[in-house]
């Protein structure tokens, strides 16, 4: 499976992850879990948006290479496919 890493940084009631491979690719929560399951999902809305368009994807980073700044902690986040989904959103759109 594919992971990208991606730095978690905030505090109590606020936690925001980047990807620091994929430019704008970022998510938001309460909590550590929510956010980090809501980074899942922009990390595969992200590569489906590009993926739509033809655009390739840059690959994940090795960890080792990527920069932590104080506060940070650096995570990896699974690449989860959805074709069901992703066949589902193509066909509403086409309904539209």
């Amino acid at each position: 499976m594919v992971q990208y890493p991606a730095l978690l940084d905030g505090e109590a009631g606020a936690y925001g992850v980047v990807f620091p491979d994929l430019p704008g690719c970022v998510a938001m929560g309460t909590t550590v879990d929510e956010a980090l399951r809501h980074a899942a999902a922009a990390l595969h809305d992200y590569v489906a948006s590009l993926a739509e368009d033809g655009i390739p994807v840059a690959p994940p980073r090795d960890p080792a290479e990527v920069a932590i700044a104080p506060g940070e902690s650096l995570v990896l986040v699974p690449l989860v496919r959805r074709p069901a989904i992703a066949w589902l959103a193509r066909q509403l759109a086409q309904l539209a």
